[in-house]
């Protein structure tokens, strides 16, 4: 879990999260709410993604580390709700404390926030407005909380606007003015001295100390067509202004990203609300938006599970054609499958759980014992249906009599290995709490079809029975 306070803010959450400029220097002690203790450090002007520290300077990242979830009656989602009021209290002038629960480390492209907005474009005035915008339409919405902005334009710089003529009649260009500041105030690479092997760059500039005020910009030097000295003052006109933190480029299209969580309801709900609300927005040609974190997750998760769907069950049936010698067999166990699946979707409604990543081993497990299930059943009922001329009716119920016992036995012992998962016990299980009952769903409803739903579909598509073997 993260607390995410924006700019710097000496200030104090409960009496020690926030420390002096945002940053804390040792782990403290805290009795959180319903007297749940935990530890935190802090990294100062930065937020941690992975193994990395991404240095930004007008934000800063408190990490909060729960005790094991045997030590506390309470979960990591309660414990951010009841956080949340608390950092909201804590003043932030010109910025915003955020309490929200870190993502889980390792996955690519999971970040902590649910919704990411991508809005790009080129002018970062336009970007600025239209992230703003769109920041309040999502507060609008009223199920989104922890709205942010990515870019901050606060930062002070002097902005040196070229007057084109007066520089075309002194014979200088905008690019000799450019790239003559950039040399004078970053510095130019001259040469390079070798030492123990490495190279180590050489560079001229003039000295920080030479830069205590506007004027002493518009008084650096640059040279005209004809080798005249020309003070900038003399060709532009040097602002004090204001500019973007960072600038961030994706494609290299300049790009702004709006970060939001969703609040009481789930991220497909969240997203079909706001689809909408950002389509009637009044955006310049050549601005879109894009979208990221869980919400790219799940578009990409869906074209997963239907791929790894389709070939599962494409050589699922392609093996039991084969093995039957017949079409029949297998487009009657691989047609029971989907309707195992409406109960791993009324498990995951009942439970309040939305339909993650790890769903996707309960679909496979459901699919497998599905197919198992009918596989040996139609062998079965195939067998005194061919060899002791049995009608279709009379083979299946014989059949399904007899692998009953075995087939519950299957069934229950699978549904009580999820359990444990289900019931959220242990460290971790939270991930994995939507695949076990999900699976415990669908076994559910597998042994109903399996008992009843197979049987009739034989039956039904068995009418006329055979010759009696010889």
């Amino acid at each position: 879990m993260s607390v995410s306070p924006d700019h710097q803010q000496p200030d104090s959450l409960t009496g020690a999260i926030l420390a002096a400029e945002g940053i804390v220097d040792a782990a403290v002690l805290l009795n959180g709410p319903t007297g749940c203790k935990f530890y935190h450090g802090a990294i100062a002007e930065g937020q941690v993604r992975g193994l990395t520290t991404y240095e930004v300077a007008n934000e800063g990242e408190v990490d909060i580390q729960l005790i094991p979830k045997a030590s506390r009656d309470i979960s990591t989602t309660e414990y951010v709700a009841r956080l949340r009021p608390i950092v909201g209290k804590v003043p932030a002038p010109g910025g915003k404390v955020m309490a929200r629960q870190m993502p889980i480390k390792g996955i690519k492209g999971l970040r902590a926030a649910d919704v990411l907005v991508e809005v790009r474009g080129q002018d970062m005035d336009v970007l600025d407005d239209l992230a703003r915008r769109t920041a309040q339409t999502m507060e609008g919405l009223g199920q989104f909380r922890n709205v942010s902005v990515s870019m901050d334009i606060a930062k002070p710089e002097y902005q040196v606007r070229v007057d084109r003529t007066k520089a075309a009649e002194l014979g200088v260009s905008v690019g000799e003015i450019s790239r003559t500041l950039r040399s004078l105030i970053t510095g130019a690479v001259v040469s390079r001295y070798r030492e123990a092997g490495e190279y180590y760059d050489m560079r001229v500039l003039v000295p920080e100390s030479g830069f205590t005020s506007r004027k002493d910009v518009a008084n650096l030097v640059v040279s005209g067509s004809g080798g005249d000295a020309i003070r900038v003052r003399d060709v532009a006109d040097v602002r004090e202004a204001v500019g973007p933190v960072e600038i961030v480029r994706q494609n290299q299209v300049k790009q702004v990203t709006v970060e939001a969580s969703t609040a009481g309801v789930d991220l497909a709900a969240a997203m079909a609300a706001l689809r909408p609300a950002l389509n009637d927005l009044d955006r310049p040609a050549g601005y879109e938006f894009g979208f990221g974190g869980q919400a790219e997750l799940m578009a990409d998760m869906r074209q997963a599970v239907i791929a790894v769907v389709a070939f599962a069950v494409f050589f699922s049936f392609i093996v039991l054609t084969v093995q039957f010698n017949s079409v029949k067999l297998p487009a009657l166990i691989l047609g029971s499958a989907p309707f195992c699946l409406t109960g791993l979707i009324f498990g995951l409604y009942l439970s309040g759980l939305a339909f993650g990543a790890t769903v996707l081993i309960g679909i496979l497990v459901v699919i497998a014992l599905t197919v198992n299930d009918g596989v040996l059943l139609m062998t079965f009922a195939e067998e005194l249906h061919q060899r002791q001329g049995l009608p279709g009716r009379d083979a299946v119920l014989q059949a399904a009599k007899i692998r009953l016992r075995p087939r519950l036995m299957t069934t229950i012992t699978t549904m009580i290995g999820f359990t444990p998962l289900a019931l959220n016990l242990g460290e971790g299980a939270d991930m994995l709490q939507p695949m076990a009952i999900g699976a415990i769903g669908g076994l559910a409803t597998e042994a109903i079809v399996a008992l009843f739903f197979m049987p009739c579909l034989y039956a039904l598509f068995t009418a006329r029975p055979p010759k009696a073997a010889c």
